[in-house]
């Protein structure tokens, strides 16, 4: 695998590309890159072609093994590795170790190994059970085993403990790959441990040097799924500018989880390349469609959606004093909603509006909010495939405009777009 560089903007964010993967050799995909997020190597909700309605372009697959453990036996009986074996050979496939759209249980890894929860419940993988199921599914890329089990909360000695693991595991796996007649040739990338700590990130840095690995995974910032989305930039910019200093500038850095919108952008002005669609699959998974700017504004774009459901900041805060978060009749307030709009209200009953304006995607295209909202509220199958298309297609829109912005050096502009929608939503009051 290569990875060029093309451009630098004055934020640091940078415009490149991957391309000479050995399956797909001429496959040239354009970074900051969105990994298709897949559980048990399919596009959650979509069939082939469904997932061909949302997109024809060349994309790379992030497949996360404690999706597919279970199944590495089969996968390696069958002998041509998980992209055949799934009917995807046309797509680049990445093995990711953990699923970033899911919440991993914290504090259970042990000494020489890591815990993944499956839906036959929690297995332990070592550094070498690990590669030997990564020989079975032959990935175009993979991510070496890691212990990135830290918080913003996590303790100086768990912090320790994370970077340790991980530069061992990571040894253990560059050693094993270059052994292996199957993986030799193939990209793998380490990890970036260290919690909130600068120090212990910055030793993981210099300890993981002579590798020879593909690219870094910043991790530990989060334990996945609903965390990622809670991320406290005035937390994280610190921490992730030495990081981001020390690292090589001719490797690929990703960050995987559901971030919102604004933190991808901020992440991208800070010279991340590989994300993750699992953001627009959580949404999906609540109903929820995605209605925020996910193109460069032109003129004034009036907001059409308030916020008609969701508890502002200041109710959310009272609720914390009063202890009444813990109450099962208030989950839903834990949710951010800001960027999408939540179908199953009853406000869409009569909406014969399409999801979002102007949307190309096959759901906008022949459906209304009414008809969603009551497949919705109904739990009807069809409900999550057209949310899911259309999510899908929103954010990979939104990459194609994040790419145009760094190019026309408007990244900022497009910041400023989603601040102000933002702004708007909260406080429930429409542009004239």
């Amino acid at each position: 695998m290569k990875f060029t560089v093309s451009l630098v903007a004055k934020s640091s964010a940078r415009l490149g590309s991957l391309s000479e993967f050995t399956r797909i050799p001429e496959a040239v995909l354009e970074t900051p890159l969105l990994l298709l997020h897949t559980r048990g190597a399919a596009v959650p909700h979509l069939s082939y072609d469904l997932m061909q309605m949302v997109s024809t372009e060349n994309h790379i697959l992030q497949m996360p093994l404690v999706t597919l453990v279970d199944h590495t036996k089969n996968v390696k009986a069958f002998g041509k590795g998980i992209a055949e074996f799934a009917g995807l050979k046309e797509y680049l496939n990445y093995v990711s170790v953990q699923d970033s759209g899911t919440t991993t249980p914290e504090g259970y890894h042990e000494k020489n190994s890591i815990s993944l929860w499956t839906r036959g419940g929690r297995k332990l993988i070592d550094p070498q059970t690990y590669i030997t199921c990564i020989e079975a599914l032959k990935p175009d890329m993979f991510q070496a085993i890691v212990d990135g089990d830290t918080t913003s909360n996590s303790s100086v000695k768990r912090v320790r403990r994370s970077v340790d693991d991980t530069v061992k595991f990571a040894g253990i796996c560059a050693d094993l790959k270059e052994k292996s007649e199957v993986l030799k040739d193939t990209p793998m990338l380490a990890c970036i441990t260290g919690g909130y700590n600068i120090k212990e990130r910055l030793r993981c840095i210099t300890e993981l040097k002579g590798l020879g690995v593909a690219g870094y995974v910043l991790e530990g910032f989060h334990t996945n799924g609903e965390s990622a989305t809670n991320l406290s930039w005035e937390d994280l910019e610190p921490v992730l500018t030495e990081t981001l200093g020390s690292l090589p500038d001719n490797l690929p850095r990703a960050f995987h989880g559901p971030v919102t919108p604004i933190i991808l952008l901020k992440l991208v002005s800070k010279g991340i390349d590989i994300f993750d669609a699992t953001f627009p699959w959580l949404v999906a998974e609540r109903a929820g469609a995605l209605i925020f700017p996910n193109t460069l504004p032109k003129g004034k774009a009036p907001i059409t959606e308030t916020l008609p459901s969701v508890k502002s900041p200041a109710l959310i805060a009272q609720n914390e004093r009063d202890g009444s978060l813990g109450n099962e009749n208030n989950k839903d307030e834990l949710v951010d909603r800001v960027f999408e709009i939540n179908l199953k209200d009853k406000l869409y009953f009569n909406d014969t509006r399409p999801l979002v304006e102007d949307c190309s995607c096959y759901c906008c295209r022949k459906y209304s909010r009414s008809y969603v909202h009551h497949l919705s509220a109904t739990s009807e199958l069809q409900g999550p495939i057209l949310l899911m298309m259309h999510n899908l297609h929103h954010y990979i829109n939104f990459f194609r405009s994040i790419h145009l912005a760094i190019r026309e050096d408007q990244l900022q502009a497009l910041h400023s777009t989603l601040e102000q929608f933002v702004s708007s939503r909260r406080s429930g009051k429409l542009d004239d």
